[in-house]
This record gives structure tokens, sequence and C-alpha cells, in this order.
């Protein structure tokens, strides 16, 4: 029988409310090695401007000097599991690389632990990934300190002054500012979308996108509901979904129902949005598990 959950506020309490706190700047790197030989080998800043409990969001830096000067930053979500951040990069933002190399840009997975280590708090872990070509990058590994006085130099000083301007700033996506995320539990990797106006027709589009890529695009808001199938990654813990207003229509803001199910269970939210703030709201994918045959 499918359970249909309301939604109005914003909904994720319980065990996750004294989540660690990651906010902030983190800095370090990333390397990898092939058969004893570094193919990697880069400074790596992770800059958690948001967390909502147990959800994190923010900007990622990637940057190396000497002898081939490369640098980029990706946007990322993220989920808090005790000592555990898992981090998911969404979308490159730029990417500055050598020209006479077939080197690229990254879009990353981390699985990293917090430790503290004389008295300095610390990430460790391993990273994968592939570029926007799909193809593979070399494996890795992954240490980043929280940011303090002792290791502000490691950062090139424009860099530092970006990070420390941008802190002041909120999560942005195609100019709008994200609102804080409605976070849904699932349990099926095969999604199924529903939106429809919330009220009455009044010439509202909207777009959406998955992961920063774009899932619809120019979708009229009408009565009659628009269902489609997104199927999410299973290894993938954490998927972002924005509704972004093409318009206003005659009556602002932007407004619509959506209605998510994910084959046992429907979440209806209503969604708002504006030439200013764009609607959030996070798929948590946790498959059910099976009961053990007898």
């Amino acid at each position: 029988m499918k359970k249909l959950h309301v939604l109005v506020l914003f909904l994720f309490a319980g065990s996750t409310l004294f989540a660690q706190d990651y906010k902030g700047i983190w800095t370090g790197y990333l390397r990898a090695e092939v058969y004893d030989v570094t193919v990697l080998n880069m400074q790596y800043i992770l800059h958690v401007k948001d967390q909502n409990q147990n959800i994190v969001s923010g900007k990622a830096y990637l940057y190396r000097n000497n002898p081939l000067k490369a640098e980029g930053a990706l946007d990322f979500i993220g989920v808090i599991k005790g000592s555990e951040l898992k981090i998911k990069e969404l979308k490159i933002l730029y990417s500055r690389i050598p020209a006479d190399t077939t080197r690229f840009l990254c879009i990353k997975n981390l699985e990293l632990s917090l430790s503290q280590e004389k008295g300095v708090e610390n990430l460790s872990g391993t990273f994968t990934g592939a570029g926007e070509n799909t193809i593979a990058c070399y494996p890795g590994k992954a240490y980043l300190e929280r940011f303090s006085k002792d290791n502000q130099d490691d950062i090139p000083p424009n860099l530092l002054t970006n990070l420390l301007l941008d802190d002041r700033d909120p999560n942005v996506f195609m100019q709008t500012k994200l609102a804080r995320p409605i976070v849904l539990e699932v349990t099926n990797n095969v999604i199924e979308l529903e939106i429809g106006d919330y009220l009455r027709e009044d010439g509202d589009i909207i777009s959406v996108y998955h992961n920063r890529r774009q899932f619809i695009k120019n979708l009229p808001i009408v009565n009659a509901k628009s269902v489609h199938t997104l199927r999410l990654n299973r290894d993938t813990e954490l998927h972002e979904i924005i509704l972004y207003a093409e318009n206003l229509g005659r009556i602002p803001p932007n407004t619509s129902t959506l209605k998510v199910f994910d084959g046992s269970k429907e979440h209806l939210i209503q969604i708002t949005s504006s030439k200013q703030v764009s609607a959030v709201v996070y798929l948590r994918y946790n498959p059910a598990q099976k009961s053990p045959s007898k």
C-alpha cells in the first residue's frame, strides 16, 4: 500500500539533529599513484558553505602551480554519518588546464573520515570519479585540514581572498539563491516525478535539474499532471533536484506541486520558485533491506 506524506515545512529531524559541524574551509591535497608512480598531485579545498543537520553543500577547488599549472572549481553536496563524510561533486564551474595535454578535470566522489591529530581536525579518505566525457579518472587518496592561521599560507593569496569573500554569499544556481532544501528518503532508485499546478494555471514554466544537469526543459505548469521517470545512480546516496523558474507566470511567484513516488511511498511537496530563489529537493537513496528467505 502506498503511503502519502504531505510536506509544507522542511522535514528532516531525529537522530541527525546533533551532527558534527563541518561548515567552513578545509584545505589539503589529492594524490593518486599507479605502480608507485605519482599520476596526480594537486592541492584541494572543500568550502562547506551550508550545513543542514547532516547535509552539506558548497564548492570544491583544485589548483597546482608547477610544472603544469592547473586549476578548477566544482559545486558539491554531501551527507554526514557520524564521523564519516561522503562528498559528491556535481558540476564543473570552471577548469583551466594545460592546452598541450590530454588531462581533464574529474567530477569526484569522496569518502572521508573525520579525526583529530595534535588538536587539528582533519578529513582523510579516498576518491573516485570521471570527467564530463565519462572517462574514469585515477582513484586516489585525499587529506584535508580545517582552515586556520597555521595553514592559511598553503592557499594562494588570490584564491584565499575569493574564498573569504564567497563565504558571505549563499549557494547559487544560474544567478538564483538556492532555498533551504527539502530532504526526502527514497528506497528505490527508479523515481516517478509528477508535476502540476498548485492552484490555477497562470502560465508558469519551470526547468528541472538533477545534480546540476538539465532533466526537464521548459515545462509548462498546468492542471493536468506531467509525469517523468528519474533513475538514480545506486552508488550515490544523495541526489539534488533543483526546480528553476523560467518565468513567473501571470501571478508571481512560480508555484507548482511535486509528487515523488519511489514505488512504495509518495511525498507531495508545494514548490515556490522565483527569479531570485530556486527550490531544492534532496533525494536520499536508502534501499530497503530485503527480508531473509525462510
